[in-house]
């Protein structure tokens, strides 16, 4: 049964707001173009019924668009708190939860990993997990959900912290360079044997961190790689395999795979080369059916310029 004084809300699945702007800027220039077209091939006399024509097919086309977003931010509530914790319904419909004793803090601040820009709740978790963003939408808004957890479940609140472009938001920092090429699924490391051996190191020493559990962000490390030009690359223990742009995250078996790959392609050619000093290697790393990762290994003892 329901409890009926729960807060909750729905937070829409779909309805990007940014697909929106960019159909109603499509139908624009659209119109444009059509107004363009009738001004230099429309006979004189046709050309003002025409231009007129065009303004309410502009118009419904537009309307259209914002019907079929709206129909896709309605629906009934899936997201709701109640005295036994916070709950939500996932993809397939099901109910999930984070139960009250399990939720240690809340974060309320706008993220980088919502759909729309909108205030969102962030629940740290036992385990030291944190929750993924929830986005708030009426009636649920900041005021009422700070209300509910400091007032009647009894939890601290936490500033939001810096965001991954932060210059402080790394676990630890590695004299290696990295660029990633998701267009060729191509990841290039170059630096010293020891740092590349650091770097496959904590890929094992993430593939030992906990699993997360359903609705929190997977445990991981973020490493600086700090060689040349400062990027981030995040190495995480998930459920699933994704790999691109600055994210490695995979299950606990894969991850043992990937770092027992560049382990072996390192120790190959030191077998190979002694001096192993300017060397450049590579492996391939499966995530599935059509989908291969090649990682390049540039050997550079030198340092870094």
């Amino acid at each position: 049964m329901s409890d009926p004084h729960a807060l909750r809300w729905r937070i829409p699945p779909t309805g990007d707001p940014g697909l929106l702007r960019l159909g109603l800027v499509q139908i624009g220039l659209g119109a444009v173009v059509c107004a363009l077209i009738l001004l230099v091939a429309a006979p004189r006399e046709m050309l003002g019924p025409a231009l007129l024509a065009l303004i309410p097919l502009a118009v419904f086309a537009a309307y259209r668009k914002w019907s079929k977003y709206q129909q896709s931010l309605a629906g009934s509530d899936n997201v709701w708190i109640d005295q036994a914790g916070v709950h939500w319904l996932d993809g397939a419909g099901r109910q999930q939860t984070f139960v009250r004793e399990s939720v240690q803090a809340f974060r309320l601040a706008c993220e980088e990993d919502t759909l729309r820009p909108v205030p969102s709740l962030t629940l740290y978790l036992a385990g030291g997990f944190e929750s993924q963003p929830l986005e708030l939408h009426p009636p649920a808004d900041e005021d009422e959900v700070r209300r509910l957890f400091t007032s009647e479940w009894s939890l601290p609140e936490r500033p939001a912290t810096a965001s991954l472009g932060s210059e402080l938001d790394y676990d630890l920092a590695i004299d290696v360079y990295s660029e990633c090429h998701d267009e060729f699924q191509e990841w290039h490391w170059e630096g010293s044997r020891a740092a590349l051996t650091e770097l496959f190191d904590i890929v094992a020493e993430v593939a030992q961190l906990p699993l997360p559990p359903t609705g929190a962000k997977p445990a991981g490390r973020t490493v600086l790689a700090r060689r040349r030009a400062a990027s981030r690359v995040r190495i995480l223990h998930d459920p699933s395999s994704r790999v691109g742009h600055d994210t490695i995250a995979a299950p606990a078996a894969r991850l043992q795979e990937l770092s027992g790959l560049g382990i072996a392609a390192l120790a190959g050619d030191s077998s190979a080369s002694p001096a192993g000093d300017h060397s450049d290697l590579k492996f391939d790393f499966r995530l599935g059916r059509g989908n291969t990762w090649t990682f390049h290994l540039h050997m550079r003892d030198n340092p870094a310029p």
